[in-house]
């Protein structure tokens, strides 16, 4: 009789918000289908999604009670043993290297991921949408310099519109006007050189407008196909170890 290997289910760090989070979960399944194969209940990756209350740090500096409470998250998830570990959110990984020291599971960055992406597809000037903490900390500004591509930019202006509708999404109160500013903001962007848009945000792919022709990064999808071809690696290893 073939022995039976318990999967290391994919954990995820979510609630940031928790639209954003919900989004990724059914990214998961619906990728899982299209790129994985998976077809019976026992081919989908078991994941564990902890959507976590924190206080708000979109734009405030005052960031240690979220992180205080991460970490305590951190190690709960480490007790079921993921095969990898993620943050649902653009703006929480400021916090990436302190979660990485807390726990003894490998975090998947979003921003290196994106960035990656993005060197995919040989663009050498892109634009970054997010919250003004995700912006103001370089985070994606450091990825995409190591890998030489310029990154262009909102205007505090620009910063301003997107960090207003960001909230209306986590509020459920977006209107069909606020895919309008952000299609305004991305096409700023574009005029002043970007070569593509990275949706720096877990929210911004909810609601930017389908019917763009600019190359655009979707933060979220881009680290669900991470996470799944970290899992079913790791998985399919350990079943034929």
């Amino acid at each position: 009789m073939k022995r039976q290997i318990k999967k290391q289910p994919i954990g995820i760090l979510g609630g940031m918000g928790p639209q954003a989070s919900a989004h990724l979960l059914d990214l998961l399944i619906n990728l899982s289908i299209k790129e994985f194969g998976a077809r019976d209940n026992n081919d989908f990756p078991e994941i564990v999604l902890d959507s976590v209350s924190v206080p708000d740090f979109i734009s405030s500096t005052q960031k240690s009670n979220a992180l205080n409470i991460l970490v305590d998250r951190v190690r709960f998830l480490d007790a079921i043993e993921p095969s990898c570990m993620a943050i649902a959110c653009n703006t929480a990984h400021v916090f990436l290297d302190a979660l990485q020291s807390a726990s003894k599971t490998h975090f998947i960055s979003m921003i290196e991921e994106v960035a990656k992406s993005v060197d995919s597809f040989e663009l050498k000037k892109v634009g970054i949408m997010g919250t003004p903490v995700t912006i103001k900390s370089m985070l994606y500004q450091r990825a995409l310099s190591r890998l030489g591509i310029e990154a262009v930019e909102p205007t505090r202006n620009e910063l301003e519109i997107l960090e207003l509708i960001i909230r209306k999404v986590i509020a459920g109160a977006v209107s069909k006007s606020d895919e309008s500013f952000l299609l305004f903001v991305a096409n700023r962007l574009m005029s002043r050189g970007a070569e593509g848009i990275i949706l720096g945000c877990t929210e911004l792919p909810l609601i930017f407008p389908k019917d763009h022709k600019m190359p655009i990064f979707n933060s979220l999808e881009i680290l669900a196909k991470a996470l799944l071809r970290k899992y079913y690696k790791f998985n399919t290893i350990r079943e034929k170890s």
